[in-house]
């Protein structure tokens, strides 16, 4: 079996009782980004990313793979409201696992390993700060549009991470973004805009401009492709203005 180079990867994991989507986006030099209710960016060790290079580019991981594309998941199996499925995907090799309600599934050591060491990252726990200065952090401005009880906002943020929000009604106030959120904020970023701004027709809650060049911009549900990385950004930016 060839061997794979390695190159950025993703490990998800996803729901149980409280409807878990967790999303790690991993570089191949160790930074990374986590897609989550609390989303975050950090780096894993190198120690970790030898293992994890070793791991993902090994026959044993292709051959997981392999394995488990070959089987149909049974639709008898009981279905439990605790189950979590974690996926990991690098290239074109992508296998995903989900544990049958008490049985024990076919091993899988390499993918386990996988998805045990990048564990603390997908809880928010790094081994460091993102240490490469790309992507840069563009300027942004961040539109909520007023629905239901919701108030509108427009929150502008600067290359160096200074912040200004305006509320609907005249209020405003200022917040330096700390070095977790830049980076946080600049790998977001850099990911949203990755893939092209498309036509929508649905209702529009927010709208984002960045300024790249050329510049882009557009409604919530035009970025199609990231919704989870735009409900990220949005909940990062509230966040940090305490809403």
């Amino acid at each position: 079996m060839p061997s794979v180079p390695f190159s950025d990867f993703t490990v998800g994991e996803f729901g149980g009782i409280d409807g878990r989507q967790n999303i790690l986006h991993v570089r191949a030099d160790g930074g990374a980004l986590l897609i989550s209710r609390v989303p975050a960016a950090g780096r894993l060790s190198d120690q970790k990313l030898s293992r994890l290079r070793m791991l993902l580019t090994s026959e044993q991981f292709s051959k997981e793979v392999a394995d488990a594309a070959q089987r149909k998941p049974r639709t008898t199996e009981q279905v439990c409201s605790d189950l979590i499925t974690n996926e990991v995907t690098m290239g074109n090799l992508s296998m995903s696992r989900t544990e049958p309600c008490g049985k024990e599934s076919r091993p899988a050591p390499a993918f386990d390993e996988i998805v045990s060491i990048v564990a603390p990252a997908i809880a928010g726990n790094f081994d460091g700060p993102v240490e490469t200065a790309e992507p840069p952090l563009f300027p942004v401005r961040l539109g909520r549009m007023e629905h239901q009880n919701q108030a509108a906002y427009v929150i502008k943020v600067d290359a160096a991470g200074r912040g200004t929000i305006r509320l609907a009604g005249g209020g405003s106030k200022q917040r330096d973004l700390s070095v977790q959120q830049r980076d946080t904020l600049r790998l977001l970023i850099a990911r949203i805009i990755e893939e092209p701004v498309m036509p929508c027709t649905s209702t529009v809650h927010y709208r984002l401009d960045v300024a790249t060049e050329p510049a882009i911009s557009g409604p919530d549900c035009g970025f199609r492709e990231r919704q989870p990385e735009f409900g990220a950004l949005t909940v990062l930016l509230e966040d940090a203005f305490d809403l």
